[in-house]
C-alpha cells in the first residue's frame, strides 16, 4: 500500500478544495496526520508495535554463550574462594614456622650467652619478720697482764670509804686528776637483792703474783645481782663499795654494805679499761 498523500475532493464545510495533505498508515491503512517527518504509521500503531517488539524480545531465549557464563559463574566463584583460603592458610602456616624457627634461634643464643656468665641467684624476697635477738656477749679470757699492779684504786685509798656517794665523789676527783676511769650510772626500779642469788653465774679467781686480786665472770644469770648492775661476761671485778675482792670475807662485806646502803659501786676491768658502775635501787 502506498503512503502517497492524497487530497480530499472538497471541504465538507466550505465546499472548497481541501488543501491539507494526509498519509495512509502502513499498518492499519487509515489516513493519519504524521506527528513528525518520515512517520509511516500512526501513533496507536507505533505504540502497539513497540509493545509487540518488547514482548518478543523478552520471550527470545538468551544466547548460548551468555547461558554458559551464567551456569559456570557460581562454580568459578567457589573455586576462586577455595583458592584464596588455601593461599591464606599456606601463608599463615609458613609465617608460623618462620616465627617458631626465629624463636628457637633466639632462645639458643640466650642459652649460649648464659653458659658463659656466672650464675647469679635472685635476692631473697623480703618478708616481714620478727627482729633477731641480740648476739650473746663474747666471753673474753683475762690473764694477769690485763690487771694493773694496783687492781683496786677505791679499795687502796685511805681512809677507807664504803658509802656509794663518797666513792663516786672520789671517782670524779680521780678522773679530774687524769686517771682513765669510765663511769656508768644506773638507777634500777627494784632491789637487786629481792631475787636472791642466781646459781647460773660462773666466776673464776684472777691472780697476780700468786695472789687473788679479783674474780672473772665467765657466765651471768639474767637475775644475778651483777647482771642487773651491768656487769658483762668477761669482766674482772676488783671491788664492791670500796671492799677489795682479794678474799671471800671482804667480798661478803661489800655485798652486805650494798644491801644496807641501797646502792653499790662496782669497780672492774673490761677489755683492759677500768670501769666503775654506780648502781642505785630503792631500799
Amino acid at each position: 500500500m502506498s503512503s502517497e498523500p492524497y487530497r480530499t475532493p472538497s471541504c465538507p464545510t466550505c465546499a472548497g478544495p481541501h488543501v491539507e495533505q494526509a498519509h495512509i498508515c502502513a499498518l492499519c491503512e487509515e489516513p493519519f496526520v504524521p506527528s513528525g517527518a518520515g512517520a509511516e504509521a500512526c501513533d496507536p500503531c507505533l505504540r502497539k508495535a513497540c509493545r509487540v517488539v518488547a514482548r518478543a524480545s523478552a520471550e527470545k531465549p538468551a544466547p548460548r554463550r551468555a547461558t554458559a557464563v551464567l551456569r559456570w559463574l557460581p562454580v568459578a566463584l567457589a573455586v576462586l574462594s577455595v583458592g584464596i583460603l588455601s593461599f591464606n592458610t599456606l601463608v599463615v602456616v609458613e609465617t608460623s614456622q618462620h616465627l617458631a624457627m626465629l624463636g628457637s634461634f633466639l632462645a639458643e643464643q640466650h642459652r649460649a650467652k648464659s653458659r658463659g656468665k656466672p650464675k647469679t641467684h635472685a635476692p631473697p624476697k623480703q618478708t616481714a619478720a620478727l627482729p633477731a635477738p641480740p648476739p650473746p656477749r663474747e666471753e673474753t679470757s683475762f690473764d694477769d697482764t690485763n690487771v694493773p699492779a694496783l687492781p683496786s684504786v677505791l679499795a687502796a685509798l685511805r681512809p677507807e670509804v664504803h658509802d656509794p656517794d663518797a666513792l663516786v665523789a672520789r671517782v670524779q676527783k680521780l678522773r679530774e686528776a687524769g686517771l682513765d676511769i669510765f663511769l656508768v650510772r644506773t638507777n634500777l626500779g627494784k632491789n637487786v637483792f629481792d631475787g636472791g642469788n642466781d646459781l647460773r653465774t660462773r666466776i673464776s679467781p684472777v691472780q697476780q703474783g700468786g695472789k687473788t686480786v679479783g674474780v672473772r665472770y665467765s657466765r651471768l644469770g639474767p637475775d644475778a645481782i651483777e647482771s642487773l648492775a651491768g656487769v658483762q661476761p668477761g669482766d674482772v671485778l676488783v671491788s664492791i663499795n670500796g671492799f677489795g675482792i682479794d678474799n671471800p670475807d671482804r667480798a661478803l662485806s661489800g655485798y652486805a654494805s650494798s644491801r644496807e646502803k641501797g646502792g653499790a659501786v662496782f669497780e672492774l676491768f673490761r677489755n683492759g679499761r677500768r670501769v666503775v658502775l654506780d648502781v642505785r635501787w630503792p631500799k
